[in-house]
């Protein structure tokens, strides 16, 4: 009997235990939620930042670009279409295969290009034929004559034994022939300038075809795009930072195609909005995580703005083009790496700050929800410069002031 009433008495006390226990916790809760919806104001490090997300890019890089030859306004090409392209991130080595461009816009302009040839061919020959033909009967024309002068001449030196009107016939019948071949010689030598300027004309077509066709036959070796140096293969940017890909059009006027960047001269391309471009100076100091190095912290500095604005998708107003360069270790960087630029305008010390969601507006005025002996009020305060986190506090709150960070139930005011 004492042994069954111990061991009721035992238990009776580890349920009390228990329950007290379990009152504690939960005591010690609620003031642990009431406490985190607590911020106590303090003097703080601040720093006014810009936050930018950019794309590892190198400084040099050499350029794969739509093939000079292609780019002859003779040729009539002016743009074609890539049809493949090598993955982006590839290893390649000089001379290896990049990228294909469509071969049907030349080998019609071949083709077109091959029976004008063709027809030139014809014609030149045709006229170095109609030109021999020609001018080797008028040189025997030009032979017979010179044989009928020197035979009349004959006549002339024996006259001088006949009468006076027979030598002044034969005479005359000399001098008519003399002319006549001076005429043919005159016609043969002006024959021979037009068959000269017809031939040339000519051949200066069929040579010009020529000289298309082989521009044309190199085209076509040209559309094969190859490394011309050792890297990695970086697809290029179009206008609007869209990324070149298969099927894009590419031309003289924008002809690149991808490159081979300089893996030890990376930096950090991003984009700033024009409302904060006049706050941004070069030397400016920049922490860049990269995204895929789980947010690894390196320093960097602004190296170059670019002096004109442009119009980018995902952004309301004009952007600018911003080069970090990169101050730490960056032998695991890779191009295209996405990072998360903090560009620092300033820097102040020892001033009140209290983080964002604390700050609350209503028509015009910003206040906070001050907590003070155990009541909640509104309390106006006067802001000065934020950045992504936090506000600075210039009138309205003291250090160690208790604020809420979330708007309390309306009966709790």
């Amino acid at each position: 009997m004492k042994l069954i009433k111990y061991l009721k008495e035992k238990s009776r006390l580890v349920i009390l235990g228990c329950t007290l226990i379990l009152v504690i916790a939960i005591v010690a809760f609620l003031k642990l939620q009431r406490s985190s919806n607590i911020y106590v104001v303090k003097r703080d490090y601040f720093e006014s930042v810009i936050t930018c997300k950019g794309e590892m890019q190198s400084e040099r890089a050499v350029l794969i670009n739509f093939p000079d030859i292609l780019g002859d306004r003779n040729l009539s090409i002016y743009q074609l279409q890539i049809k493949d392209l090598v993955p982006e991130g590839t290893i390649v080595k000089k001379g290896e295969y990049v990228a294909l461009l469509d071969e049907g816009r030349i080998k019609q302009l071949t083709q077109q290009n091959t029976e004008a040839l063709q027809k030139a061919t014809a014609a030149f020959n045709d006229s170095k034929l109609d030109s021999a033909v020609t001018l080797s009967t008028s040189r025997d024309d030009l032979e017979q004559l010179e044989f009928d002068l020197k035979y009349k001449k004959i006549d002339v030196e024996q006259s001088v034994y006949d009468s006076p009107a027979n030598l002044r016939m034969t005479q005359i019948s000399y001098d008519r022939t003399a002319r006549l071949l001076d005429s043919k010689r005159r016609s043969y030598r002006m024959q021979q300038n037009e068959f000269r300027i017809r031939c040339s004309r000519k051949e200066r077509q069929y040579l010009e075809y020529k000289a298309m066709d082989e521009k044309y036959q190199q085209s076509l070796v040209a559309i094969r795009i190859t490394a011309p140096s050792d890297g990695m293969v970086i697809y290029a940017r179009k206008w609007g930072g869209r990324k070149t890909k298969i099927d894009d059009y590419v031309n003289l006027w924008d002809p690149a195609i991808a490159t081979l960047p300089d893996l030890k001269s990376l930096v950090s391309e991003t984009y700033a909005e024009e409302i904060y471009i006049s706050k941004i100076h070069v030397g400016d100091s920049v922490r860049v995580r990269i995204d895929a190095l789980k947010n690894k912290e390196i320093l960097g500095s602004v190296a170059k703005i670019s002096n004109i604005g442009q119009d980018m998708t995902g952004y309301d107003s004009n952007v600018f083009k911003l080069y970090i360069r990169l101050a730490g270790d960056i032998s695991k960087l890779k191009p295209s790496m996405t990072t998360s630029n903090e560009i620092i305008l300033g820097r102040k010390a020892n001033v009140l700050v209290i983080p964002l969601q604390c700050l609350f507006t209503e028509t015009g005025s910003q206040f906070v929800y001050l907590s003070e002996s155990g009541k909640i009020t509104k309390k106006r305060v006067v802001t000065g410069e934020k950045n992504d986190k936090v506000i600075i506090i210039k009138s309205g709150l003291r250090e160690k002031d208790r604020i809420l960070t979330s708007e309390p139930e309306k009966q709790k005011i």
